[in-house]
């Protein structure tokens, strides 16, 4: 099962985490409006991006991918963890400071602000 975590944003950061739980699964292929960095922080995937060969990554490591270049990320192995990282950028791409809205979204899909009380609902890990 393919598992997606919208963290959201923070100032003129964006992050989501994305989990894939056993050997072969992929995160469909997809391209994004901007540049975005993709932190591996466990296990190994097999990276295609559209008009180059797929690459091999291992944690930990990060991964650039360009804007408008379709990408897929398989796993190698099983419970893969990686967060895509996005600076927010206004309609003509000229990154934001702390300002959000659905023009901006760099996966044109929803992601909430962190609320006010995020911090006092955190659990002790």
């Amino acid at each position: 099962m393919l598992e997606h975590i919208e963290l959201g944003y923070f100032g003129n950061i964006w992050v989501r985490q994305n989990s894939l739980q056993n050997i072969g699964e992929a995160h469909a292929g997809h391209k994004h409006k901007f540049d975005h960095v993709t932190l591996l922080v466990k296990g190994s995937v097999q990276v295609e991006v559209e008009g180059y060969e797929p690459k091999t990554f291992t944690a930990p490591t990060f991964m650039v991918i360009k804007k408008d270049k379709n990408h897929r990320i398989t796993a190698l192995e099983s419970d893969v963890l990686y967060y895509c990282v996005f600076a927010l950028r206004d309609v003509n791409g000229e990154v934001i400071e702390d300002i959000y809205s659905s023009d901006n979204n760099p996966l044109a899909e929803s992601a909430e602000a962190v609320a006010d009380d995020y911090w006092d609902k955190i659990k002790n890990i």
